[in-house]
């Protein structure tokens, strides 16, 4: 199959705007990592999880670009397109997705602090009571053998 050089540098273009977008999710699981403070156990979980959507993004660019016929300047174009975003943008965006995410998770924190306070109210509410009957109740009851314990 023929293929013209313009068709060329349209699939090397659509494969550098997919590494953009592959160095944009890199950098979405990095700040994921970071927020959410994952254990060393799911760290491998989230990596396979990482690679399997970005072969699906990568074979969606593929596809959009030659249909899929794998040619070294796509590689490059991946390649090219993920450096031009770390150099270009990584920073950045890692900053604004790690300042977006954690005031997501504090309005999170804060919304439930405030649907929860009624039931810790209620716990302190009932807590003396409840203590008082138990002293009480639990001195009287010691006194019949029904209810000592084993020594």
């Amino acid at each position: 199959m023929v293929i013209t050089i313009q068709s060329q540098i349209y699939s090397f273009l659509v494969t550098v705007y997919g590494g953009f977008i592959l160095g944009a999710l890199y950098d979405i699981f990095k700040v994921m990592r970071k927020v959410f403070h994952l254990k060393k156990a799911f760290v491998p979980a989230a990596d396979i999880i990482f690679w399997l959507i970005s072969t699906v993004i990568m074979l969606y660019f593929l596809y959009m670009s030659n249909y899929i016929e794998l040619r070294f300047y796509n590689f490059l174009g991946f390649l090219f397109g993920v450096l031009l975003y770390y150099f270009l943008l990584s920073e950045f965006v890692t900053e604004i997705l790690i300042i977006v995410t954690t005031g997501i998770v504090n309005f999170f924190k804060f919304v439930a602090g405030i649907l929860l306070k009624p039931f810790g109210t209620a716990i302190r509410f009932f807590k003396k009571p409840w203590d008082f009957a138990k002293n009480s109740i639990g001195e009287e009851l010691k006194y019949f053998k029904i209810f000592k314990g084993k020594k």
